[in-house]
């Protein structure tokens, strides 16, 4: 349940018409998951939730509804989500209505199954929340423990844009390195960051669940579907999925907010943060730049300063 005052103000919104629709969680059908909610009555607000197991970023699902006046419940990666969507001109503030929620992170149920020594969530049935930790049956996990990998990176758990906010507030201090893993993968030689990089993708048989999930991979057309010109052909085959991956992650180079919603979509456990934050690194290195702060802010990858890094020209 949310508190009782959040409910009751997206209840207003709702039978007021303010909103014609507000996106949140609900409970999943299987334990320790959330699945998107879309209430449009006043009367069903009491399905939402807000857990450890709402891991969906839910800005994904707004472009649909442009036309509409539309409240939504973000955490702090996804808001930084919604402010590049409204850079790119994709939302407007005016037809948003947002709860923010300060986010201690988000429970990854592989990390949980490899604890309990199971295959899956759906062995888990008697799986459930208690305060700070997990439980199922006599075995307790502190769910700091087997939270998703980027959540302990994360560098904002508290939302910058909201209309009403819940959770706790953290100080969100720089970390050493958010990039320790990225600084790994660069000190390998070539052929090493090639065999690595080589060996993560093969695991992924070109399902397009991370297109899917991201918030800003909106095109219409996708380039990996075209067919005049045909970019690539849809097979598990290494070439195709070495190109659609890397091509994707050049089309996210100073856009990714690294919310996470690619790698957690996976069914094939690919880490996309290798490459991901490959490039939130690299933009962070050249141009100060991180992706989702700054509404008014003018990406790094569609303008251009006299003082932009340019070693790269001939």
């Amino acid at each position: 349940m949310l508190p009782d005052e959040i409910r009751a103000a997206i209840g207003q919104w709702l039978a007021s018409g303010e909103v014609d629709l507000f996106i949140g969680w609900e409970p999943g059908t299987l334990a320790l998951t959330a699945t998107p909610a879309f209430v449009r009555r006043a009367e069903d607000v009491d399905r939402l939730i807000w857990d450890a197991t709402c891991e969906h970023n839910l800005t994904r699902f707004i472009r649909p509804y442009r036309d509409k006046t539309v409240g939504i419940m973000v955490k702090g990666c996804d808001a930084r989500a919604l402010v590049g969507l409204m850079q790119e001109g994709q939302l407007v503030r005016e037809r948003l209505r947002i709860v923010g929620i300060g986010c201690d992170g988000v429970i990854d149920p592989r990390r949980v199954c490899e604890r309990l020594g199971v295959e899956s969530v759906e062995e888990l049935d008697d799986a459930r929340l208690d305060g700070n930790e997990i439980v199922c049956g006599q075995v307790r996990i502190p769910i700091a423990e087997v939270l998703f990998a980027g959540c302990e990176t994360c560098q904002q758990r508290d939302p910058q844009v909201y209309d009403l906010r819940m959770g706790p507030e953290h100080d969100d201090a720089p970390l050493e390195d958010r990039y320790a893993h990225v600084r790994a993968m660069e000190a390998l030689s070539e052929d090493e960051r090639w065999e690595r990089f080589t060996s993560e993708i093969s695991k992924c048989n070109l399902c397009y669940a991370c297109r899917n999930t991201c918030p800003f991979c909106y095109c219409n057309v996708c380039f990996a579907e075209q067919t005049n010109p045909q970019w690539l052909t849809p097979t598990a085959h290494d070439p195709d999925v070495a190109f659609f991956q890397i091509i994707r992650t050049f089309h996210l180079a100073g856009r990714c907010v690294a919310c996470g919603a690619c790698t957690r979509a996976c069914p094939q456990g690919v880490d996309l943060r290798l490459m991901l934050d490959k490039l939130c690194a690299d933009v962070a290195d050249l141009y100060g730049y991180l992706a989702g702060e700054d509404v008014e802010a003018k990406p790094p990858l569609t303008t251009y300063r006299q003082d932009d890094y340019n070693d790269f020209v001939l």
